[in-house]
């Protein structure tokens, strides 16, 4: 008998694996029961997806190529803030490598092989448990409004449009606005698996600065040698 745990279309599972065949199975019962999917073949692409889009549940393979799943599911707690349940799905069965799973901020663990239905079962566990969502939807810093679903930028209740880059630095700070983001965490969030130009920061925080002061939001607020940080006291302009 086919077990059939039905979730809306907007839940967003990403599914991390670099096995092809299973991904593309994982893809279609998921599917199936509801979830939108998206896929991630490797480390570096997982914390490229994670860090400009939101999802619900993360099914992540620890033996990815590139940058392996602890180390993503690592970068995902400690670095980018999210708190996305995570489900891993591995070949590795030992105790020590459950143990070190949960200890990076697992929320879940199942070895291969596996029953589609099982995953599915868990995934929907996980989004219950989660209240049905994960991240706060809208993020604000004064006058400023981020909704993380549609990706879309507010500033005075009007659309501001944004490049991709601009979102995911924007994103990084509206993580917890009035904090100083320094640039080293700003970096790690922008280019996690390449070391990027020295000025390379700068000219993203140039831009998204000219976007936001064009739209009246001044609150983004450079502090010397350290690093960035969102203002929510002052974000007009004359």
């Amino acid at each position: 008998m086919t077990v059939r745990q039905r979730l809306g279309p907007s839940c967003r599972v990403l599914v991390v694996e670099d096995d092809r065949t299973i991904a593309g199975n994982l893809v279609e019962y998921i599917e199936a029961n509801g979830p939108s999917v998206d896929i991630a073949y490797d480390g570096p692409a997982a914390i490229a997806r994670l860090t400009s889009e939101s999802f619900d549940v993360i099914v992540l393979d620890l033996g990815l190529p590139r940058l392996d799943g602890l180390s993503v599911l690592n970068h995902v707690r400690r670095s980018l803030g999210i708190a996305t349940p995570v489900l891993i799905l591995t070949a590795r069965d030992q105790i020590a490598s459950k143990q070190e799973g949960f200890n990076a901020g697992a929320d879940d663990y199942l070895t291969k092989p596996f029953a589609l239905a099982e995953v599915m079962m868990r995934i929907t566990a996980l989004h219950r448990r989660a209240g049905g969502g994960v991240v706060e939807d809208t993020v604000s810093a004064g006058e400023l409004r981020f909704d993380r679903r549609t990706r879309q930028v507010y500033v005075h209740g009007l659309p501001v449009r944004l490049m991709p880059r601009s979102l995911q630095l924007l994103d990084r700070l509206l993580r917890d606005p009035g904090r100083v983001v320094t640039r080293s965490e700003l970096e790690a969030a922008l280019w996690p698996s390449d070391v990027p130009e020295s000025d390379a920061l700068r000219s993203q925080v140039h831009i998204l600065r000219r976007a936001l002061v064009q739209a009246r939001f001044h609150g983004l607020e450079t502090i010397p040698k350290v690093g960035y940080r969102l203002r929510c006291d002052s974000s007009t302009g004359a």
